[in-house]
C-alpha cells in the first residue's frame, strides 16, 4: 500500500506528535511542544498519512558536525516512528528516502542521527560513528592521583546567567572536538527548559562554572537525588553535561561535583570515550564505566564528505563503496588527503579496498578501525592499503557527540 509523504505545518504538530507518543510510550507535553516549535525545522518534517490519519513521523534538523580537522552541513534525522499497527508495511523505509532525497537536494553531504534501537538504521547505511560513555563512582573513591593548577574559581550560577555564559563555552570546543554538533539559541532554551518530569525524582538543573581572571573557561551541569539510608546520607549526583576548555577548567569541575555534601555516588549521561578523569583518579578502577554507540552517520556525497576533513597523515587511496540502497552514492573513489586539505572524486582506477557506505560511515569522524572491519569481513583489500587507512583516517582525539535530538 501507498501512504503520502509530505511535510506538516505548526498546527498539525500534535497530531504529528501523538504517532511518537504511542511508539515511545510517554504523553507529550503542551509546553514541551510549544518549545519545541522554536527549534523544530517544519520544512524538513516528514509526515506518512493514511487518508488524513498520521502514520508515521520524521524529520530533520539543520547542523553544522565538526569533523577531524574541518567542519560539513549534515541533516540530523529526528522523531522517527510509525504507529504499531502500520509496521511492517514499508513506511519507515519511504520516509528514509524521503530524508535522503531531501539531505541531497540541500547539498548537505550526509545524515546522522541518534538510534533509539540498535539493529534499525545499519540497513539503511548508517554506522556507529560516536562512542558515548557514562561512568558511575563512590565519593570515596574519588581522591585525585595529583591534583592540576587550578588558578581560578567554581562559582555557583543561576538558570538565567547559565543561559549567557553556556553557549559561549560550549562553541569554544566546536572546532576542537569531532562530532559536536552546533547548538542555536532556540535549542539552548530547549535543552534548559528543564520541566519536572524529565528528573527523574531528581532536583531541578544545578549550574556551575569555572572562571579564571573573570572568564568562564567551563561549565557543570547537574541534579542530585536526596536519599537517606539507616540515618546515613547516600545521595546521586548526576553530572547531566560537564564542558571544559582546559583540563585545569575540567579538573576543577570534577573536583566540585565529588565535594558535594551527602552525596554518595555520582554518575555521568553521555561522556567522551577518552575521559580525562581516568588519568586524574588514584584509583580509576573505581569508575564503572559503561560505553553504547553515540551519533550514527550515513554519507551521502562521497567526495564533498571525505574532503570536509583532514587527515592526519598524508596519503592517497582508491576505494570501492557499495551502496544497496542507494547505488548511486557508491562507486570507486580516489582519495588524497592530509593534515592540511583533501580532494575525492570519483575514478576508473583499480580499487585497494572495498567495503559497504555503512562500514565507511563509521569511520568517517576518525573512530574504529579498517583493520577490525578488514578482519570482520566487512572491507576487503590487501593489508597494507589497511593500514595506509587507519593512518589517514585516525585523529589525535577520538570524537564525541553530547547532542540529543
Amino acid at each position: 500500500m501507498s501512504y503520502l509523504i509530505r511535510p506538516i505545518v505548526p498546527d498539525e504538530l500534535r497530531a504529528f506528535a501523538q504517532v511518537w507518543e504511542r511508539a515511545f510510550n510517554f504523553d507529550e507535553k503542551d509546553e514541551e511542544l510549544e518549545a519545541l516549535k522554536k527549534t523544530f525545522e517544519f520544512d524538513r518534517s516528514i509526515a506518512a498519512l493514511d487518508g488524513e490519519q498520521f502514520v508515521g513521523t520524521g524529520g530533520a534538523f539543520s547542523f553544522a558536525l565538526t569533523t577531524p580537522g574541518g567542519s560539513v552541513s549534515t541533516g540530523g534525522l529526528t522523531a522517527i516512528a510509525v504507529l504499531p499497527t502500520y509496521r511492517r508495511q514499508g513506511i519507515l523505509t519511504d520516509i528514509m528516502r524521503y530524508h535522503f532525497d531531501e539531505v541531497r537536494s540541500r547539498e548537505e553531504p550526509l545524515s546522522v542521527l541518534r538510534a533509539s534501537e540498535s539493529t534499525i538504521y545499519g540497513r539503511y547505511g548508517y554506522g556507529v560513528a560516536t562512542i558515548d560513555a557514562g561512568f558511575e563512582i563512590d565519593r570515596r573513591h574519588t581522591n585525585f592521583a595529583a591534583k592540576l593548577p587550578t588558578p581560578g574559581q567554581v562559582r555557583l550560577i543561576d538558570k538565567d546567567e547559565a543561559r549567557l555564559t553556556m553557549p559561549a563555552i560550549y562553541e569554544r570546543l566546536i572546532p576542537l572536538w569531532p562530532g559536536f554538533l552546533s547548538r542555536s539559541g532556540a535549542e539552548w532554551d530547549l535543552y534548559l527548559l528543564d520541566m519536572e518530569h524529565w528528573r527523574d525524582g531528581m532536583t531541578s538543573n544545578r549550574f556551575v562554572i569555572y572562571e579564571e581572571k573573570g572568564e568562564a573557561i567551563g561549565y557543570l551541569r547537574y541534579r542530585a537525588r536526596e536519599k537517606w539510608e539507616q540515618g546515613h546520607a547516600v545521595g546521586e549526583l548526576l553530572a547531566a553535561e560537564l564542558m571544559a576548555v582546559t583540563p585545569a577548567a575540567e579538573s576543577a569541575l570534577w573536583d566540585y561535583a565529588f565535594s558535594v555534601d551527602l552525596i554518595q555516588t555520582i554518575k555521568t549521561q553521555s561522556r567522551p570515550a577518552e575521559e580525562l578523569l581516568s588519568e586524574l583518579l588514584a584509583d580509576p578502577r573505581r569508575m564503572k564505566i559503561k560505553r553504547g554507540d553515540g551519533l550514527w552517520a550515513r554519507l551521502l556525497d562521497i567526495p564533498a564528505s571525505l574532503a570536509g576533513r583532514r587527515y592526519a597523515s598524508e596519503g592517497q587511496l582508491v576505494f570501492e563503496v557499495v551502496d544497496s540502497f542507494l547505488p548511486d552514492v557508491g562507486g570507486v573513489f580516489e582519495l588524497e588527503g592530509g593534515p592540511d586539505g583533501a580532494a575525492c572524486r570519483r575514478s576508473t582506477a583499480t580499487p585497494e579496498l572495498k567495503l559497504d557506505v555503512a562500514g565507511l560511515s563509521s569511520r568517517y569522524l576518525g573512530d574504529g578501525s579498517f583493520r577490525l572491519l578488514h578482519e570482520a569481513g566487512r572491507l576487503t583489500g590487501e593489508v597494507e592499503a589497511v593500514r595506509r587507512a587507519d593512518q589517514m583516517f585516525g585523529w589525535d582525539r577520538l570524537p564525541w557527540c553530547p547532542n540529543y535530538f
